[in-house]
């Protein structure tokens, strides 16, 4: 369980009744002998396992889902992420030939992130509402202040889900308040891209760099090389989530956007000096650029040497670009900082327990290390299993394609946001715009981050700490 999760826990819930909730929260290990849960309207019966330790425990007796036939029918409403709509499509199959009792009907709920979210919110007005929906590591929260999405741990229960199996830093970001509120799904990491034909003719070694201050060395040598118009580096758009690739370029500096309590924390001297060295490398040093439409087509053109964008498009510009793609571990300054990020599922907490059940028995499938290692070979996305990553499904195809690997080997550095970009209604937009005024606009750091740290706390002060108690 998170640190966030844990104190927020005892300062909401009370000292000695938390504490007492928190020790029954251990791993969701499963064991002991499955049961079966019948699916209405015919079909095959689908086998789950109980809860760790197995038997007829107090806990699964008083399971709500025991008893309960999965709906024969659900809806999962999705953005595709990185084009992911065939690999999704292939999982649906897999998993409706598994569990012929539970049809599930694919929707494309919008174009990003912020679309499903807007699509979910007018269903809610509605009273329709899908059975799985996909929202996105800074939309989640804003269901969970609302009461919109049901907390999973009974549901984890019923169908058996492994939580020690999952990637730690992965299945702890939808931890609050000692529940699971949503399941990892398409996640992904910040990682740096680099044109090896780029790098070889600036005569650079074949890695990324270790540091920001390495690349400062680097990069002019490479901006000799490009063309017209053309940059050794490329930043993505406020719209395209730069208050997430700065997460890690904050934290190499040693600053942060907020503590885990929403303290917020852009006024210290490193938030400064992150967000200047951003404005200094466009509007000074001039060997980096704001894409004017996506980081990654930029890339996979020539128009750039080098973006940190997502693991989630990795399959795409593997398959995109027309050179020898190098992967690596993001820069470090005085430290190291990588945030984690994509995508989870999670259920309307409007929705009956027995489609509660069948969403849930859909997304374990999609867990599966089989599952998820398909989906990260095909797309890009992180494996969200232990199991799939350290055994034989992966091996070979890290070896195929080491770039893969890199993205994996990462994930053991990688840490949960910071509160005010992902817990905060909007965070990720109002902290984008401030950083798109230091670059685009060459406002100081300092009074851009004022202004931010102002409009923050004024929506933690209205739509987060009335809801939280």
């Amino acid at each position: 369980m998170s640190e966030v999760t844990r104190r927020t826990l005892l300062q909401l819930a009370g000292g000695a009744a938390a504490a007492a909730f928190l020790a029954s929260c251990g791993d969701d290990s499963s064991g002991g002998s499955a049961t079966t849960v019948k699916p209405a309207a015919g079909g095959g019966a689908t086998t789950v396992k109980p809860a760790a330790g197995g038997g007829a425990t107090t806990a699964a007796a008083s399971n709500p889902f025991n008893g309960v036939k999965p709906a024969p029918e659900i809806t999962y409403w999705s953005v595709h992420p990185a084009k992911s709509k065939a690999a999704e499509e292939e999982l649906i199959a897999r998993f409706q030939a598994a569990n012929p009792g539970i049809k599930v009907k694919l929707e494309t709920a919008g174009a990003n992130y912020a679309e499903v979210s807007q699509k979910f919110q007018a269903g809610l007005a509605a009273k329709s509402v899908p059975d799985v929906v996909m929202l996105s590591d800074v939309w989640w929260f804003k269901y969970f202040l609302a009461k919109t999405i049901t907390p999973m741990d009974d549901l984890i229960r019923a169908t058996g889900i492994t939580l020690a199996d999952y990637q730690d830093s992965l299945i702890k970001d939808y931890q609050f308040q000692g529940k699971q509120w949503a399941m990892p799904f398409a996640r992904s990491t910040p990682l740096f891209y680099y044109n090896k034909e780029k790098w070889a003719a600036a005569g650079l070694p074949d890695r990324a760099p270790e540091s920001w201050d390495e690349f400062e060395t680097w990069a002019p040598k490479l901006q000799e090389k490009m063309g017209a118009g053309q940059f050794a580096f490329t930043h993505v758009k406020g719209e395209s989530y730069i208050a997430w690739t700065f997460q890690s370029i904050i934290w190499a500096f040693g600053g942060r956007y907020s503590d885990e309590s929403f303290k917020l924390l852009l006024d210290s001297k490193e938030a400064a000096d992150a967000g200047n060295y951003v404005r200094a490398q466009v509007n000074e040093r001039k060997w980096a650029t704001v894409t004017a439409k996506d980081e990654a087509a930029d890339f996979t053109s020539g128009q750039t040497a080098s973006i940190i964008s997502s693991t989630g498009g990795l399959a795409g510009i593997l398959r995109d670009a027309k050179f020898p793609v190098g992967t690596g571990f993001l820069p470090k300054k005085t430290a190291f900082g990588c945030p984690t990020g994509g995508a989870g599922l999670a259920i309307p907490s409007s929705i009956s327990p027995e489609r509660q059940l069948a969403a849930m028995t859909f997304i374990a499938f999609l867990g599966q290390p089989e599952q998820t290692a398909y989906y990260s070979q095909n797309i890009g996305y992180m494996p969200v299993r232990k199991s799939a990553v350290d055994g034989p499904l992966m091996a070979t195809f890290f070896k195929e394609k080491p770039q893969f690997r890199t993205a994996v080997d990462q994930l053991a550095k990688t840490r949960s946001q910071d509160t005010a970009r992902v817990y905060v209604p909007g965070g990720d937009s109002i902290i984008g715009k401030g950083l798109e005024r230091m670059m685009l606009s060459n406002e100081p750091a300092d009074r851009v981050w004022k202004d931010v740290s102002g409009e923050l706390q004024k929506v933690i002060d209205t739509e987060v700490k009335p809801k939280l108690g």
